[in-house]
């Protein structure tokens, strides 16, 4: 008797193990199909660290550059500093849009980082919905989407925005 009752126990684990690994493994896809290439890309309103809010629907007929980054990421504030070197050289453009996102970080914590190092360029509060519709698995990541909204192309790594070839050249593929 005793036996059995274990068999039953054994086999009811088994049962919900594979159960929750099979959810998990159908419920992975669809967040990472949110985001691919040459579709629309996920939509998000999110507010910055001034509180001023910003919707891709509302950024349609420029060309943005989404950057998903972190202070606690060495490449990602070297990456920062080059994304204001560009701006301070190239002033704000009408047709390009850098919007930076908050990953796992503190925005109490980041906004001192932010005012020290005199950056202009939006950052992006995220609860964690957008990165995950994004699919962010670390930072930086940075997505390029097109005027109409499209999503053209994924960069896993920093970016070496005062390169001054990188720009013009999203531009022209990007338009």
């Amino acid at each position: 008797m005793k036996k059995n009752v274990f068999i039953i126990i054994f086999i009811l684990l088994a049962l919900i193990v594979t159960g929750s690994i099979i959810l998990k493994k159908i419920k992975s896809p669809a967040q990472t199909a949110m985001v691919r290439i040459g579709q629309p890309a996920p939509t998000f309103e999110l507010m910055d660290m001034s509180g001023k809010k910003w919707t891709l629907e509302e950024l349609k007929g420029k060309i943005v550059i989404l950057n998903f980054w972190a202070s606690w990421c060495k490449e990602c504030k070297d990456e920062k500093k080059a994304i204001q070197a560009y701006l301070n050289k190239n002033g704000n453009d009408k047709e390009l849009v850098f919007l930076t996102v908050l990953y796992k970080d503190n925005p109490t914590a980041v906004a001192e980082f932010i005012k020290a190092s005199g950056f202009t360029f939006p950052v992006l509060i995220d609860n964690g919905v957008v990165s995950a519709n994004y699919g962010i698995k670390g930072v930086p990541e940075t997505f390029l989407i097109d005027k109409k909204g499209i999503l053209r192309h994924k960069i896993i790594g920093p970016v070496d925005w005062n390169n001054p070839h990188i720009v013009p050249h999203l531009k022209q593929v990007l338009s």
